[in-house]
């Protein structure tokens, strides 16, 4: 006598092969979430080095125009009053925050002596209050800070300082251990 017991063949897939699969996914997407991750800092840091190198072009110009470097209303490499005085000497709109200057807000339009154009390439920030300044890759303000004779250990270049803290959360030009995630020029 035969058996006639059918075996129930099913063509689904077992508990072990869909774990497999899904642990084979979440491992490529650990994977792409890196890499996308790694990416966008690496372009962001690109941004900022891009930015930096035209706004040093656009500071030697300023120089050979003015002969001095604009020197921001305070002079301490704090804050954002360096990245409102690069905005203003670099875009020729306004002159309140450089230091002797005639006390003439920014309006947000370049004027026709400007010496670099960072507009179009997301590198101009607003507060909102139309106060215009240069941001870096990051989307937080250069730092920038000119050299004062008078405090010649303020800076670590006889001309000017210019940095964006990159990666650096804390944002502290005395913490100096933070210091290697920095973008400078010095």
């Amino acid at each position: 006598m035969k058996n006639n017991q059918t075996r129930n063949n099913s063509s689904g897939f077992t508990l072990i092969e869909l774990l497999t699969v899904i642990t084979i996914l979440a491992i490529l997407m650990g994977l792409a979430m890196g890499i996308i991750s790694y990416a966008q800092a690496k372009a962001a840091e690109d941004k900022t080095k891009g930015a930096m190198s035209a706004i040093k072009a656009g500071l030697e110009r300023y120089y050979d125009r003015n002969g001095e470097y604009p020197e921001p209303m305070e002079n301490n490499g704090m804050g954002t009053s360096g990245a409102i005085a690069l905005y203003q000497a670099l875009h020729d709109d306004g002159d309140d925050e450089i230091l002797g200057g005639p006390n003439n807000p920014s309006d947000g339009r370049p004027g026709e002596e400007m010496l670099v154009n960072l507009l179009g390439k997301g590198l101009v920030g607003d507060d909102g209050d139309g106060v215009y300044y240069l941001k870096d890759g990051y989307d937080r303000p250069f730092m920038y800070q000119s050299y004062d004779p008078e405090n010649p250990d303020a800076t670590n270049q006889p001309t000017y300082d210019l940095w964006s803290y990159g990666t650096d959360k804390e944002r502290n030009k005395t913490n100096k251990t933070s210091e290697p995630k920095w973008i400078k020029n010095w």
